[in-house]
């Protein structure tokens, strides 16, 4: 069983191909998932969790569902849990914070992986998406490292738990330190807005993995029928609205306004 999170694609993507490699099926985590207990069976020896990291950690929403997920065996079966990672460089102490997790909920934690991606971050200055060059790099090396990943998995060997990521220099300072700041301080949406030159497409609200984003008159008066991105409290900062915006009109704060878009080509 693998579950998935994405915003831009890229977890997506590495999902659906190790779902073909290792024919197991897929479940999206959208809220959705906590109205009904997930069951697996006694055949099920893992559950793969494929999401991107956020600030060389691992999403708030994502540990979320981790803590409230309900996950029923229909026998005595105790599946391993392993995480595969998409970062656009490296991921921190990413894995010690979702074996944290993992353990509080009693389950077992066995490998985990990074995948390099392309770069979707351009909410603070000093970040954008990758050239085109760097991007083409590396969606070009993906399939081979998750053939290698698939190969490692059916392969797994039990009482294992390994790491086979890119951390990166200074780690313990990107996880520990510079995480929390971000989940604190640079997460809000708030600042999400729609500019002139959206045309009121739906297509932000369409991908919001959290269906945070209405679309709204913008005044009572207005006529025509067209109607705007809203952003609610319920964001997941995956930006998954701002990439797929097809005039660039989805905005956060005055960040974005001379920034990349990414959304991954494979899907």
């Amino acid at each position: 069983m693998i579950l998935w999170f994405s915003g831009t694609g890229n977890s997506r993507w590495v999902a659906e191909q190790l779902s073909t490699r290792l024919s197991l099926p897929t479940t999206e985590l959208r809220p959705s998932v906590l109205s009904s207990p997930l069951r697996i069976s006694t055949e099920t020896r893992s559950i793969i969790w494929v999401c991107p990291v956020y600030s060389w950690g691992i999403p708030p929403y994502l540990r979320s569902i981790i803590g409230a997920l309900v996950i029923e065996g229909e026998g005595s079966g105790i599946p391993v849990h392993h995480l595969v990672l998409t970062c656009g460089d490296d991921c921190g102490l990413a894995p010690e914070m979702w074996r944290h997790d993992i353990a509080k909920r009693g389950w077992t934690a066995g490998n985990v992986w990074s995948v390099i991606m392309p770069n979707n971050y351009v909410c603070m200055k000093g970040f954008d998406v990758d050239s085109k060059q760097l991007e083409a790099e590396k969606l070009a090396a993906a399939p081979a490292r998750v053939d290698s990943i698939a190969d490692s998995l059916s392969g797994y060997v039990a009482g294992t738990a390994t790491n086979d990521v890119v951390r990166g220099s200074f780690a313990w300072i990107k996880t520990k330190v510079i995480y929390p700041w971000f989940i604190r301080h640079a997460m809000s949406p708030r600042p999400f807005h729609h500019t002139d030159a959206c045309i009121s497409c739906g297509k932000c609200a369409q991908i919001c993995p959290l269906d945070n984003i209405r679309m709204e008159a913008s005044s009572p008066q207005e006529s025509g029928g067209r109607k705007y991105p809203a952003w609610g409290s319920d964001c997941a900062g995956c930006l998954a609205c701002y990439h797929i915006c097809p005039r660039h009109a989805v905005m956060y704060g005055k960040a974005t306004a001379k920034k990349g878009q990414y959304f991954n080509p494979f899907l």
